[in-house]
Order: structure tokens, then C-alpha cells, then sequence
């Protein structure tokens, strides 16, 4: 499991400090008296998954399209979305059909930092586009968009100027902290750029009238002496001409399972929190945009996101 993984890298410093890493935003924890009751106090949804996702060991969707569609190979992929780069870094190439645009595919290519790091993930890393290394050389995603009809060579829509770079913006949020930027300095930057892209989110998210931008799931998880925890993002992604731009990136889920007491059985407490977003396209406008609204599941939290037209994203 990677949350196993990862507990493996965080250091004792940082597992003795974690207990006390909790943001005021975040919803009230529940403790259960055991292991095998810790899902049940879930309260969210997604964030169900997320936990499913890291503790069944079950094989999961193929949610980056690495099953490749007709057409598509990853020296393709590799050659049109990251030209010029080292075709041994590849660790992960990936596309999938975009329902709301017929005839187009999203794209994407995970690369690692180096060729001999792209050999030791896909190894033991487990097949997808994650590095739980705590250093500053995270893989790398490209992205872009493709047409493509039956019998032909897809042709290449849109792409990121390079690697996507934009991190997620923590600043204001219900969702509770990575532990990197929880033990960070007061005054540097609530960002934080993912340590996995997990899927394609092609929910139709219509950004203004006649236009619609897609998503990818980036996410964190990360070990504790006894527990864990995950944390999901969500980037939308619109076509600027033959440029792909990050037009949004929030985090959108967490779950955090801390262990506490033993019991006299031998079973062990655990503390578990979390908490999830929802993204609301709202009928108002700025600069012709649909204003886009964050509501947690469940609670009053609301955040509204407008359009900046200076820096071409939502802010």
C-alpha cells in the first residue's frame, strides 16, 4: 500500500508531531476503538474512496487511460507531449475519450526526474505517475488534448508549455494540511505541488458558455507511526489556443487516521477526520466566466472562486 510506503520516508520527528497537525477548519475527529471501525466513521464520500483506495490492496480504474485508446502508443505520446525530453524517464502515458467534446482525447506523460529514478518506480513503485520521495524531484506530468477519428494519426490540439508547475493553493481552505506544509515556516506559501496525478476527471465542467475545460486528480499520502492519511486535489485544464493552461487548482478531500491508546484486547484507538469539497458552477459571471463555488459536504463551508482575466485562471 503506498500509505505503508510512505511511512517508511516520514521521519520520527515529524510521526511524534503529527498528532497535534490538525487545521481549525477542518471537521471534528471521531474515535473508534479499533482498526476495522475506522472506515465506518468516515463522514464523506470521497473521501471513503480515497481510503479504500489505499487500504483494500484492490486493483483500481484505470483512471489515466494508460490502456491506450486506438491510435495512441507512448512513444507517441512521449514524442508529441514532451518533445526534445529523455524517453527513458517515461514512467506512465495515458489517454482517454473527453465525452464532452466528440472526437477528442486527453493526454497526458509522467516522467520522472531521471532515467535510473524512472527505473527504481516502476519497479517497486507500483505501475502509476506517484513518488513518495520527500525531495524536491517530483515526477513530472504533460498534458494535452488530441482529435482524433477512426483510421488516422490523432492530431495534437493543445498541450502545457512544459511540465504542469502550478502548485495546489492551501491558503484557504477546509481541508486539513499535508504535513510539509503544516511543519513549514509561518510566512512561506500555503502550495504544495502533488506527489501523484491518480486520474482524468471528465466531469462537465463548463467554465463559460460554449466552453468547457477538463480535470486531473493529483493527491498526497503520507504515513504516520500508526495511521495515515490522504489528501486529493482537483486542476481544471483549459485550451488557450494551441496551449493547455491550469485554470484552477484546489484541494478538494482528506482523510486522516491517527492511532491513539491501546485497549486491554490488544486492539488500538484511532482518531479519524475528514472532509470534502464540491465544485458548484454558479449561473453569475466575471469577465464572461462562470463564477465556481467550493461547499463541503455535509457543513456551511463556501468558498467562491472568480475569474481573474490578468492571470487567466480563478482566483
Amino acid at each position: 500500500m503506498r500509505t505503508q510506503l510512505a511511512s517508511l520516508l516520514v521521519s520520527p520527528l515529524l510521526a511524534l508531531t503529527v498528532a497535534a497537525l490538525q487545521a481549525p477548519a477542518a471537521m471534528a475527529s471521531t474515535t473508534v476503538q479499533s482498526l476495522d471501525q475506522t472506515r465506518d466513521a468516515i463522514k464523506t464520500q470521497d473521501a471513503r474512496k480515497m481510503y479504500d483506495s489505499e487500504m483494500s490492496g484492490a486493483p483500481q480504474p484505470d483512471g489515466l487511460g494508460i490502456a491506450l485508446p486506438p491510435g495512441f502508443s507512448a512513444e507517441f505520446l512521449m514524442q508529441q507531449l514532451a518533445p526534445g525530453q529523455n524517453p527513458k524517464r517515461l514512467l506512465v502515458a495515458g489517454a482517454k475519450p473527453w465525452p464532452q467534446r466528440a472526437g477528442t482525447f486527453v493526454a497526458m506523460v509522467c516522467l520522472a526526474a531521471t532515467a535510473e529514478r524512472a527505473e527504481r518506480l516502476i519497479k517497486f513503485g507500483g505501475g502509476g505517475c506517484s513518488d513518495l520521495s520527500r525531495d524536491e524531484d517530483k515526477n513530472e506530468v504533460w498534458v494535452g488534448v488530441f482529435e482524433s477519428t477512426a483510421g488516422s494519426t490523432p492530431k495534437l490540439l493543445a498541450r502545457t508549455d512544459g511540465p504542469v508547475d502550478t502548485p495546489t493553493d492551501w491558503s484557504d481552505t477546509d481541508i486539513d494540511l499535508p504535513l510539509d506544509l503544516a511543519t513549514q515556516d509561518t510566512d512561506a506559501p500555503m502550495q504544495a505541488k502533488p506527489a501523484e496525478w491518480q486520474r482524468f476527471d471528465l466531469a462537465p465542467y463548463q467554465i463559460r458558455p460554449g466552453e468547457m475545460a477538463f480535470g486531473m486528480r493529483a493527491g498526497w499520502s503520507e504515513g504516520y507511526a500508526g495511521g495515515g492519511a490522504s489528501f486529493n486535489a482537483l486542476y481544471l485544464f483549459r485550451i488557450d489556443g494551441p496551449h493547455l493552461r491550469v485554470v484552477f487548482a484546489q484541494p478538494m478531500s482528506f482523510v486522516k487516521s491517527i492511532a491513539g491508546d491501546w485497549n486491554p484486547d490488544g486492539t488500538r484507538e484511532h482518531d479519524m477526520s475528514d472532509a470534502s469539497n464540491t465544485l458548484v458552477i454558479l449561473p453569475g459571471k466575471t469577465d464572461g466566466f462562470f463564477n465556481i463555488q467550493l461547499r463541503q459536504q455535509g457543513e456551511k463551508w463556501r468558498r467562491t472562486l472568480k475569474w481573474s482575466g490578468a492571470k487567466q485562471r480563478y482566483e
